[in-house]
């Protein structure tokens, strides 16, 4: 648990450390020059004589006077060195404060559904990779969506022209149909002024009688081959090349 917390709770700027019992030089030589200092110390006042007589005082003095000025100077030089070196720092992490942090974060980020934390910035040189890739595939769908216009112009004009054709025959009909209706009154008519002949008269009007007829029949056939240009023009029409 405390190891989970301090994963959790560690500022990002501060290093993982693992620490180890290790040989340190700045600590053997506080020792030795400590040593050498106390040493020097005890050969002065080491009376009467140093070492239980192994040594004269003469020779006790000779040695506190190397002795003691180095050691001194040497503890001396070791803590100026030591001055520079690292220490322990601490710094003081309050959990709930972290999560109170941690949860205004959480507001201001984009979530999923699923409630975790996106996070939507890139690095510059993705930005750059993922942009050219859009600007591309963006100028192939605006080739694509012109070729596409291009082509329903193209067939637009193609149906235009279609339904002027398709008008003009139309028009060729109705021309035609309004010309069937004359030759049908015409055709009527004649037929009218034929019933209206006396049967007393039919030998005296025989030559009159005759070019009726032959006026009918000439109407007849062209009524027929009226109404052959308008079979044909039907089938024109409905054909499926139109």
């Amino acid at each position: 648990m405390a190891s989970s917390l301090y994963e959790k709770y560690r500022p990002k700027n501060l290093p993982l450390v693992y620490t180890y019992r290790a040989f340190k030089w700045e600590q053997f030589f506080i020792g030795l020059f400590g040593a050498l200092a106390i040493f020097g110390v005890l050969l002065k006042l080491w009376e009467p004589a140093p070492f239980w007589g192994l040594l004269t005082q003469e020779q006790g003095d000779m040695l506190f006077e190397i002795f003691m000025p180095i050691g001194f100077l040497g503890e001396v030089i070791v803590f100026i060195i030591m001055g520079f070196l690292k220490g322990d720092a601490v710094i003081e992490v309050y959990p709930d404060e972290m999560e109170d942090e941690e949860e205004d974060e959480s507001t201001d980020l984009p979530q999923l559904d699923g409630g975790m934390v996106v996070n939507m910035e890139l690095p510059e040189s993705l930005k750059e990779v993922i942009e050219e890739k859009v600007s591309q595939r963006l100028d192939d769908k605006v080739n694509d969506l012109t070729n596409l216009l291009v082509e329903d112009v193209e067939k637009t004009r193609g149906l235009l022209t279609e339904t002027n054709e398709i008008n003009s025959k139309m028009q060729e009909i109705a021309e035609s149909l309004s010309d069937f209706s004359q030759k049908v009154q015409t055709a009527g008519q004649s037929l009218d002024q034929f019933e209206q002949i006396d049967a007393g008269n039919i030998s005296e009007n025989a030559s009159t009688i005759s070019n009726k007829l032959e006026s009918a029949g000439s109407e007849l056939n062209n009524f027929e081959e009226e109404m052959k240009k308008l079979s044909d023009r039907f089938k024109q029409f409905n054909s499926p090349g139109n």
